[in-house]
């Protein structure tokens, strides 16, 4: 399954504002969730940052309970907004299968 994931928080809240262990601590976790991500069979399509303490990330995976449990281990605080999401195309070949049938 496919999920796009928005993620924001506080200014107080981003990890730039941590003291400096703990942003080395979240900083080293943040390298590493790639490698964590596949150990769980999830594949990180991208992850981007915007502006406004906002990251947006499509991900891949097999439950919804694996990606949580991967997010939910960087131990910041951050709101997270997660909707399944498709291939446009696949959405359109499903379309006109059902319209063929009519």
């Amino acid at each position: 399954m496919l999920f796009h994931m928005t993620m924001t928080h506080t200014p107080e809240n981003c990890p730039t504002q941590l003291p400096p262990d703990k942003q080395k601590q979240f900083f080293a976790q943040a390298e590493k969730m790639r490698d964590v991500a596949k150990e769980m069979n999830i594949n990180i399509h991208f992850m981007v940052a915007g502006v406004g303490h906002t990251m947006y990330a499509l991900i891949e995976a097999d439950t919804f309970d694996a990606m949580n449990m991967v997010f939910s281990s960087m131990g910041f605080k951050q709101d997270y907004q997660i909707e399944p999401v498709g291939h446009v195309k696949d959405i359109i070949a499903a379309f006109k299968a059902e319209l063929g049938k009519k």
